[in-house]
């Protein structure tokens, strides 16, 4: 395994590092200590070229001006909140009257502090941060650490741990978008994916969750067969902004004609599959402009709102209580 790092840029007088982790046999996993953004992960397809396989920026400015969360790792509490709010507590309303995202320069707009751990068999970047009371409407100091270890057997591994000093909310997740095609040579429409999902979380026209959950069974969200996104934009041309409850944690993606594969593990409740149907943007993602199912983004947490529908699973922290999740990606072909 070998570890680099390079100046990615500055913010005031904070310097932005792009750390690289690469193991023995070239695969390569690269991220910023700005929003813990995922910057490129380089893995081989069936005839052993290495491409990047998530959509990202070649500089910092277009992260701070055009990202959609390419890469980042976002909360206190991904996705929406209705109307911003949580009992007495009103929350920043960054999208209309709800909350996204953990509001305005939530985690994935700040810098945060970094630590490099090295062995033979992998590399960890360990990134912390206390996010003050008061942060966003949030009450409670929630001191986090985020660790993305880069195996030499291509996998990546996150692991979130935090803990706070009053009640307070978090239920994060790590935003990066793929494209298995490789330096997005294709669109994702000849993508298979398949979740382990009996049930959907229903969105209103808000996109906010109604409360509802519903069998996938015999509906465009059935994809506990792997199914190609071509095949499922025909049942839902609307396309997928949608939350899947998960039966055992496994999600896989895949590419045929490159033979790429991710398998995804996670110990969240849930995943937000967003298709990026109708992003049709000014913005360059490597060289091409990003369009219409350029790229798909597998959010793994809680299911969204929690707060507002009691048979969810909590995403309440207290004090004494030590969070910690879980999600794995392993790449092969």
């Amino acid at each position: 395994m070998e570890f680099t790092k390079r100046r990615f840029g500055w913010i005031g007088d904070q310097e932005i590092t792009e750390y690289q982790l690469t193991t023995t046999k070239g695969a390569i996993f690269r991220c910023l200590n700005y929003g813990a953004v995922v910057t490129g992960i380089e893995v081989p397809d069936r005839n052993g070229n290495y491409e990047n396989v998530v959509l990202g920026f070649d500089t910092l400015e277009e992260y701070i001006q055009d990202s959609p969360y390419f890469g980042a790792l976002v909360g206190r509490v991904a996705g929406r909140i209705k109307n911003g709010t949580w009992g007495p507590h009103q929350l920043t309303q960054n999208e209309g009257p709800h909350h996204i995202h953990g509001g305005q320069s939530n985690f994935s707009q700040i810098v945060w502090d970094a630590e490099v751990n090295e062995t033979a068999d992998f590399i960890d970047i360990n990134f912390t941060h206390t996010s003050p009371a008061g942060d966003n409407g949030y009450p409670g100091n929630l001191t986090v650490k985020v660790t993305y270890r880069w195996t030499e057997n291509a996998v990546w591994d996150m692991v979130i741990q935090a803990e706070t000093d009053t009640k307070t909310l978090f239920n994060p997740t790590n935003h990066t978008y793929f494209n298995l095609s490789g330096t997005v040579k294709r669109t994702i429409l000849d993508h298979k994916l398949q979740i382990s999902s009996d049930v959907y979380a229903e969105v209103g026209t808000d996109k906010c969750p109604t409360g509802r959950l519903y069998p996938v069974d015999g509906t465009p969200y059935d994809f506990r067969k792997p199914i190609f996104m071509r095949e499922a934009f025909k049942k839902q041309p609307a396309g997928y902004d949608t939350p899947f409850k998960l039966t055992t944690g496994d999600i896989r993606l895949s590419e045929p004609e490159s033979g790429r594969k991710v398998a995804i593990r996670t110990t969240r409740e849930a995943v937000v599959v967003f298709s990026t149907t109708g992003m049709d943007e000014d913005y360059l993602v490597m060289g091409k402009k990003m369009c219409s199912h350029l790229g798909i983004a597998l959010e793994t947490q809680e299911l969204p709102d929690a707060v507002h529908h009691p048979h969810f699973q909590s995403i309440v922290l207290k004090p004494g209580e030590r969070y910690f999740s879980q999600t794995t990606y392993h790449f092969s072909a």
